[in-house]
C-alpha cells in the first residue's frame, strides 16, 4: 500500500476505520496525516502493519460496522448535516444517557475495588458529555444554521471553532482508552461493568465516525463551495 492521507485512506477504504481504532491511530482530527508517519509513532514495522492492515480489510469485507456510505460524498450541505443530526446527534444523545447511567452504578459497586480507576472513568466520561451536549447545541442552534446559507467569515470562523473542539473531543477519548484499558473490565467486574465499558467503546466509535464525517467530507464541502 502506497502512502496516503489518512483522510483518503478512509476515504477509499471505510471499514479500515476499526483497524486503525484498534491500532489508537487519529484518522479524526489526525486526517491529515500520512500513513506512514503515523504507523512510525507506533514504533512498529512497516512491512508488519502493512501486512496486518491488508489482512484486515481482506477478512472484514461486509462484516464490520464502521462504515462511510460512498453516497454521502455526494450529498449537498443540507443533506450532510440532517444525516449527522438524524443519526450521530441522536445515537450519542441515548448513548451518553445509557452509558452515564450504569458508569455511575458500577461507581457505587465497585468503589471498594476499582475506586481509581472508576473515579477516573467517571471524570473523564462527564467531561466528555459536557463537550459533546454543548458541541451539538452550538451546531443545532448555531453553526449548522448558518451552513445552510451562503457562506460568510462568520459562519467560515465557526466551522473552525468546531474543529478544534473536535480536538478537544478526541482528547479526552484517548485518555478514555488508557484509563479503562482500551474498554476491558476487570476480571471481577460484574455485567453492568462489562456493558458500560462495551457501551463505551460504542459510543466512542460512533464519535470517531461522526468526526470524520464533518472534518473530511462536510467542512471541506462548505470550504470548497465558499470559494
Amino acid at each position: 500500500m502506497e502512502n496516503i492521507r489518512l483522510s483518503d485512506l478512509v476515504k477509499q477504504q471505510p471499514l479500515v476505520t476499526a483497524f486503525l481504532n484498534d491500532k489508537h491511530i487519529d484518522y479524526c482530527c489526525g486526517g491529515d496525516r500520512m500513513l506512514f508517519d503515523a504507523m512510525a509513532e507506533l514504533e512498529v514495522g512497516r512491512e508488519t502493519f502493512l501486512d496486518e492492515l491488508e489482512q484486515f480489510l481482506k477478512n472484514s469485507a461486509g462484516q464490520m460496522k464502521a462504515t462511510i456510505p460512498e453516497e454521502l460524498y455526494d450529498y449537498s450541505i443540507a443533506q450532510l448535516i440532517d444525516h449527522l443530526e438524524a443519526t450521530h446527534h441522536r445515537d450519542e444523545r441515548m448513548l451518553l444517557e445509557e452509558v452515564d447511567a450504569k458508569v455511575n452504578k458500577i461507581l457505587l459497586a465497585h468503589y471498594a475495588h476499582h475506586k481509581d480507576e472508576l473515579l477516573e472513568v467517571h471524570a473523564l466520561f462527564s467531561d466528555l458529555k459536557k463537550e459533546l451536549l454543548e458541541h451539538f447545541a452550538r451546531e443545532e442552534r448555531e453553526v449548522f444554521p448558518l451552513m445552510k446559507q451562503p457562506a460568510s467569515k462568520e459562519s467560515l470562523d465557526k466551522v473552525e471553532t468546531l474543529e478544534a473542539e473536535h480536538l478537544g473531543a478526541g482528547a479526552i477519548i484517548k485518555q478514555l482508552q488508557a484509563a479503562t484499558h482500551d474498554f476491558t473490565a476487570p476480571a471481577d467486574g460484574c455485567p453492568t461493568y462489562i456493558a458500560a465499558y462495551d457501551l463505551l467503546r460504542k459510543l466512542t466509535e460512533d464519535i470517531f465516525i461522526h468526526i470524520f464525517k464533518e472534518n473530511a467530507i462536510l467542512f471541506p464541502k462548505f470550504e470548497k463551495e465558499a470559494n
